[in-house]
C-alpha cells in the first residue's frame, strides 16, 4: 500500500508540472514574458485547487448530489457493506443524473472517499451487478487511484480550455509577428494529444487492478462480469446526446469510458477493451 502511494504522488507530481509547464507556455504565447508570469501564478492557484478540490470539480462536472442513508437506505446498507469488505470507512455516496449506466470514485484518500454512481445504472442493473460496481469504484479509493484519476481529470479539462485560450488569444492579439499564430495552432493541436497519452498511460493499469480487487471485495466474479456487459452496450449507442470538451476529459475517471463510442476512437481510449477486461475478471482470484 506504501509503495502505491509513493508512486500515485509521483504521478500527481508529474501531472501538476505538466499543467504548470502548459500554463507558462500559453502564457508566453499570449502574452510574452508578462503571459509567463501570469501563467505561473494562474498554474499556482490551479494546483492548489487540483488536490483540494479536484473531487468537488468532478462532482459538479457531472451534476452529482449527495445521497444520505435516510434516503436509500438498501443502496447505503450495501455500499456500506463492501465498504466493510474492503477495509475501508464509509464513502460519501453520490447520483448524478447522467441517463447512461456508469460509476466513478474520487477524493483525495480512502478517508475522504466519494462514490458516485449514476441514474442509468441504478435504474438498469441489479443489485448484484451494482454491488459489483460498486466494490470496482472501492477498490480504486483503496488503492488510492482516485486522486490521481481526478487530478488527471481537472489536468486534461484545464488543457482543452488552455489551448483554445492560447489560440483565440494570439488570433485577436493583433500582433504581427511571424509565425505567432502558427505556434499557437501547433499547441492547440498538441496540447490535447498530451492530455490523451496522460490519461492513457496512467488509466488502463488502474482499471485491471480494480476490477481484480472487485472480486475479491465482491466474493464473486458474475457482479462485475454482467454489469461491465451491460454498461458497454448502453454506453456504445449512437444517440447518446454532445458532451463538452471538459466533460470528456473526465472520461478516465468512469468504470466505462461513455465518451468514445466509434472505433476510431478506441486505440485512444483511456480505458482496456471489454474482451480484455472481461478475460482479467476470470484470471481474478475471489
Amino acid at each position: 500500500m506504501n509503495l502505491n502511494r509513493t508512486l500515485n504522488n509521483g504521478k500527481i507530481l508529474g501531472l501538476l508540472s505538466v499543467l504548470t509547464g502548459l500554463f507558462i507556455g500559453a502564457g508566453y504565447l499570449i502574452g510574452g514574458t508578462t503571459g509567463m508570469v501570469i501563467g505561473l501564478l494562474f498554474a499556482g492557484v490551479m494546483n492548489l485547487g487540483s488536490y483540494w478540490y479536484s473531487h468537488k470539480i468532478v462532482l459538479k462536472m457531472y451534476n452529482a448530489t449527495e445521497v444520505t442513508r435516510e434516503e436509500r437506505p438498501d443502496l447505503y446498507a450495501r455500499v456500506e457493506e463492501l465498504a466493510d469488505n474492503a477495509g475501508l470507512p464509509m464513502p460519501d455516496l453520490y447520483i448524478s443524473d447522467m441517463s447512461v449506466p456508469n460509476a466513478f470514485a474520487t477524493g483525495r484518500n480512502p478517508e475522504h472517499g466519494v462514490v458516485c454512481l449514476t441514474q442509468g445504472l441504478l435504474s438498469n442493473l441489479n443489485s448484484e451487478e451494482a454491488d459489483g460496481v460498486i466494490a470496482h469504484e472501492l477498490a480504486h479509493i483503496k488503492n488510492r487511484d482516485t486522486l490521481v484519476n481526478a487530478v488527471v481529470a481537472t489536468v486534461a479539462g484545464a488543457i482543452a480550455i488552455i489551448a483554445e485560450m492560447v489560440f483565440w488569444g494570439a488570433l485577436f492579439s493583433g500582433r504581427d509577428e511571424e509565425g505567432e499564430l502558427m505556434s499557437a495552432l501547433a499547441f492547440m493541436i498538441l496540447t490535447p494529444l498530451i492530455a490523451t497519452v496522460i490519461k492513457l498511460m496512467i488509466s488502463r493499469k488502474m482499471e485491471y487492478r480494480a476490477d481484480s480487487d472487485a472480486v475479491k471485495i465482491q466474493g464473486q466474479k458474475e457482479g462485475l462480469s454482467n454489469a461491465l456487459k451491460k454498461i458497454s452496450s448502453a454506453n456504445e449507442r449512437p444517440t447518446r446526446q454532445h458532451n463538452s470538451k471538459v466533460e470528456e476529459a473526465g472520461a478516465n475517471l468512469f468504470i466505462y469510458n461513455p465518451f468514445s463510442s466509434e472505433k476510431i476512437t478506441r486505440f485512444f481510449s483511456t480505458h482496456p477493451s471489454l474482451e480484455k477486461r472481461l478475460e482479467n475478471i476470470e484470471a481474478s482470484e475471489v
